[in-house]
């Protein structure tokens, strides 16, 4: 915080959230700030989620600082953009931030966060197989996209010592009944995981912290080692970029995963929905020969052209449902693709007798030696079909799609798992009754869609 900005405090209702609003109004003179406040209202817990705000509302009244509320249907957003509750709430909450700094001309949002919420944070990113930058943890500040910082005052700060200025100060705050929902990965981490960490080590959340830091000073380090070699390699081209492969190939995997990290960010504006499958393919793509194309996450396209590996943004929404294509190579060993941001596996293996085929609707299996042509996942395209019916009759995926009464708007989105224009399964619906697995089987295909939560059909 700079001396004349304006801040606003991001208060939930809740004991760090109260503690920061708290602390800002007894120092916002001495640090030559103007104050206020915002609160987001998620609609995920009724009663409880308003008394929350009217106890917001008042504190800040009590306080003379000024407090924007919004309200957010949450749930809807979750299913609409196939998001987990915690990740739409983060996803309302940093639309609101921004729509508040805009509306009050302000510079910075401050949140609550604090040591035990960046150890926890930690935790979760390493479970989920994030890379050095991910496990760096949470910053003391960070831009918005959409414009203002939104700044962490009380990341040094432990739970411990909220909880004790609280109780000093006699404050009161709401208590969120979610928080002890174990359903929940933030919860499960801060409720099982690291009080057992703790039994180890009493000092586990400031060595995760501390450990965070140095990862933080080692990704530093190799991305300004990623930005000189960009510097002296790549072509920066309208919407994107050209690589050359040859001294791609010549850095470690590390190095080159990182090069290709932020020239993705570059391109797209945004890590999001990009992860190290991701990376993977794009230094097999380098090292493989030219024609080679990729669809990634963001509408972001890929291809190897003579010695280069060229990045290129959305060039049209049409564009991308055109070319909008994974070629799958099955063998023995499972393999990962990716498309639309929805992640599938897939592996070939013997039929044996007495097999049970799974009756899953995001597992499926076909038979691998009916496929006539190259094997693919992709999006909807004129004149695709599949066998709807058991005597051989066809239907297109046109209709199919209207029949299941599929938002004209989610229909090119939809992966498909296709031999040519021929069908083998819409994702997360129907399959073709040509490729099904009988007692003539020999080898089996298995797919595997890993985000069932966003399939059509039945």
């Amino acid at each position: 915080m700079q001396a004349g900005e304006s801040v606003l405090a991001g208060v939930s209702g809740g004991a760090d959230s109260v503690c920061l609003l708290s602390a800002l109004a007894e120092l916002k003179e001495e640090l030559g700030i103007r104050l206020g406040a915002v609160h987001v209202n998620h609609g995920i817990r009724g009663a409880e989620a308003d008394r929350d705000e009217a106890f917001v509302k008042k504190l800040c009244g009590e306080l003379g600082i000024s407090c924007l509320v919004y309200k957010k249907d949450v749930p809807a957003l979750a299913r609409e953009r196939g998001l987990s509750l915690e990740e739409a709430g983060r996803l309302a909450r940093r639309q609101c931030f921004e729509e508040a700094l805009r509306e009050t001309k302000s510079q910075a949002v401050a949140v609550a966060h604090n040591r035990n919420d960046n150890a926890e944070t930690v935790l979760f990113r390493l479970f989920r197989g994030s890379g050095l930058i991910g496990l760096s943890g949470m910053k003391a500040e960070t831009l918005l996209p959409g414009g203002g910082r939104l700044i962490r005052p009380l990341l040094s700060v432990s739970r411990g010592e909220i909880e004790a200025c609280l109780q000093e100060k006699g404050l009161s705050f709401c208590r969120d009944s979610t928080n002890g929902d174990a359903s929940y990965s933030r919860n499960r981490i801060r409720m099982e995981i690291l009080p057992r960490a703790e039994l180890i080590n009493s000092g586990a959340v400031d060595h995760i912290v501390q450990a965070a830091a140095m990862i933080g000073e080692l990704s530093e380090a190799a991305l300004v080692q990623a930005e000189e070699w960009i510097r002296r390699f790549c072509l920066r081209e309208p919407g994107g970029v050209r690589i050359p492969c040859g001294p791609l190939m010549e850095l470690s995997e590390a190095a080159g995963a990182m090069v290709l990290r932020v020239l993705l960010e570059e391109v797209s504006g945004a890590f999001k929905d990009l992860s190290r499958v991701h990376i993977r393919s794009l230094l097999r793509l380098a090292a493989s020969q030219s024609g080679r194309r990729l669809l990634l996450p963001g509408g972001i396209r890929a291809f190897r052209e003579g010695a280069d590996l060229v990045l290129s943004g959305r060039a049209g929404k049409e564009a991308d449902k055109e070319e909008a294509e994974v070629i799958l190579q099955p063998g023995e060993e499972e393999k990962e693709a990716e498309l639309f941001g929805k992640r599938f596996s897939y592996r070939v293996f013997r039929a044996c007798p007495g097999q049970k085929i799974p009756e899953n609707r995001y597992t499926k299996w076909f038979d691998y030696d009916k496929i006539n042509n190259k094997l693919s996942l992709r999006g909807r395209r004129p004149g695709d079909w599949l066998c709807a019916y058991g005597d051989g009759r066809r239907q297109t995926v046109k209709a199919y799609m209207i029949n299941e009464k599929i938002p004209a708007a989610d229909r090119g989105r939809i992966p498909l798992l296709a031999d040519g224009s021929h069908i083998l399964w819409v994702a997360g619906g129907r399959v073709s009754e040509a490729f099904k697995v009988s007692g003539d089987t020999e080898r089996i295909l298995e797919v595997k869609f890993k985000r069932g939560e966003n399939g059509y059909g039945k």
